[in-house]
């Protein structure tokens, strides 16, 4: 008899397989979701005051409930050194526009465009709050 954990991966094996091309991988978003579970989760506070002091608590509170509305998981214990692809899952746990989706509330929100080239070397939870933050700031909109 199979135990129910190896019950589970084998129905995400049969949901990967079924999936459509650019869906999000139940298999991949079931690794990064245990990943995840490793940690505690933070409040925004505690994110905030331990991570990104120089940045206001508004945009950090913005920037996390954000990313996790279109990671569709909660990224709660995300930490600023988590690689977006490798550790969080971007593009294939997620759907594959999650970073344009988050680029467009920001650009909605707080006005600046983020350069082609800037975005290219964000391979970081943490460096994408500060880039987003850097052009937020320039702009004098927050």
């Amino acid at each position: 008899m199979k135990l129910p954990n190896q019950r589970h991966k084998f129905f995400l094996k049969i949901a990967d397989k079924l999936r459509m091309p650019y869906d999000p991988s139940p298999l991949r978003r079931d690794e990064v979701l245990c990943f995840l579970s490793q940690r505690p989760a933070l409040s925004h506070e505690e994110w905030h005051l331990r991570f990104a002091p120089d940045i206001p608590l508004d945009f950090v509170r913005w920037f996390r409930d954000m990313s996790s509305q279109y990671f569709e998981y909660d990224l709660s214990a995300a930490l600023p050194d988590d690689r977006l692809i490798e550790d969080l899952g971007m593009y294939d746990a997620t759907f594959s526009d999650v970073d344009m989706d988050i680029l467009e509330d920001y650009e909605a929100r707080y006005g600046p465009k983020i350069p082609d080239d800037a975005q290219t070397r964000i391979t970081t939870f943490g460096q994408f709050l500060e880039t987003l933050w850097l052009y937020a700031k320039q702009t004098h909109v927050v």
